[in-house]
């Protein structure tokens, strides 16, 4: 099955997005698709009132677009759906793993990660808030079993490390160079450039071209960075035993204030934006048996272009919701 139909967007009146990448957007077709996986995810992983749950719908009341509309253009229609599902499950579970001390988020992942494997109990947990998670995953894999695609398998073992490994760092970073590979990390990055090749039925072998390799680290140091940037304002208001972003780290590495650790992250970002754009000029220029390289690529740049101008644009990191305006959490 094809792409859904795209089209550019305009973001010369978006001040804030300083990204050089061109934005396309799919949500006129796919929005269906979209809002369908957003109602599973959400109201499938949440309970009525809860703080998650208010935090996914405002998520997705950005007037400029739906970050998956503007994101997925080359993704295969009828796999839209178990991109939406997965990403915003990631989504949701940040939310509740970020607000609980560190010993707890990680048993929380690790309660997760039981649905992925054969030793599942349906109602071990119930009464918890990660159980609905967990209850969710467990029926999304089982979905994916059912299509018989080989692929699936590498997915899922893709998602169970990403869920290990997500938030098992405590430590503090002190320089910009040691905070990217545990942003990436945290991003469950390796498991989004997974899911995009599974989306778009990419061959699995692809994943070991070394081209490839450059090109998704170029592009998940870009949007991790660009989350920090225009997320930075948000999470230093947050209650946390851990605050994760790179403006805090510039400040710390080069004893700075927050202005200019900020205009220092954007410099590094439109750094990274110009690698990008060269390695991608280099792979354009190959032949033709690299179709499936091509097209991968130009999807990341596509992802990294739609979720920048998704952040630059958000009412979730610009008007950030009132800690007034949840109803206190469900205890994990």
């Amino acid at each position: 099955m094809a792409p859904f139909a795209s089209h550019p967007v305009d973001t010369t009146s978006v001040s804030s997005y300083f990204s050089s990448f061109p934005v396309r957007s799919c949500e006129l077709d796919a929005l269906p698709a979209i809002q369908q996986g957003l109602n599973d995810t959400i109201y499938g992983c949440t309970t009525p009132g809860s703080k998650e749950r208010k935090k996914a719908e405002y998520r997705h009341t950005n007037p400029a677009g739906n970050i998956f509309g503007l994101s997925l253009a080359l993704c295969e229609a009828d796999r839209v759906d178990y991109v939406v599902r997965f990403i915003e499950f990631l989504c949701i579970v940040d939310d509740v793993m970020e607000d609980l001390p560190f010993e707890e988020a990680c048993t929380g992942h690790t309660i997760l990660r039981q649905a992925l494997h054969d030793s599942y109990d349906e109602h071990q947990y119930d009464g918890r808030a990660v159980s609905l998670m967990r209850n969710f995953l467990y029926e999304l894999r089982i979905e994916l079993a059912s299509m018989e695609d080989p692929s699936t398998s590498l997915l899922l073992n893709t998602l169970d490390s990403s869920l290990r490994d997500r938030d098992s760092n405590d430590s503090e970073f002190l320089t910009l160079a040691g905070y990217i590979p545990y942003r990436k990390m945290n991003f469950d990055y390796d498991f989004v450039c997974q899911l995009l090749r599974w989306a778009m039925c990419i061959p699995p072998t692809i994943q070991d071209d070394p081209l490839a390799r450059s090109y998704e680290h170029i592009i998940g140091v870009i949007v991790g960075l660009t989350n920090d940037y225009f997320s930075w304002e948000m999470e230093r208001q947050e209650p946390t035993d851990r605050i994760r972003n790179a403006v805090l780290v510039l400040m710390k590495e080069h004893s700075v204030n927050e202005k200019q650790a900020k205009l220092m992250l954007k410099e590094v970002i439109m750094e990274e934006e110009r690698k990008a754009r060269k390695l991608l000029s280099e792979i354009m220029g190959l032949p033709e048996e690299h179709e499936p390289l091509k097209r991968y690529v130009a999807e990341m740049e596509l992802f990294a272009a739609g979720y920048s101008f998704w952040c630059a644009t958000c009412p979730r990191y610009h008007r950030p919701q009132k800690e007034e305006s949840f109803v206190e959490q469900a205890k994990l």
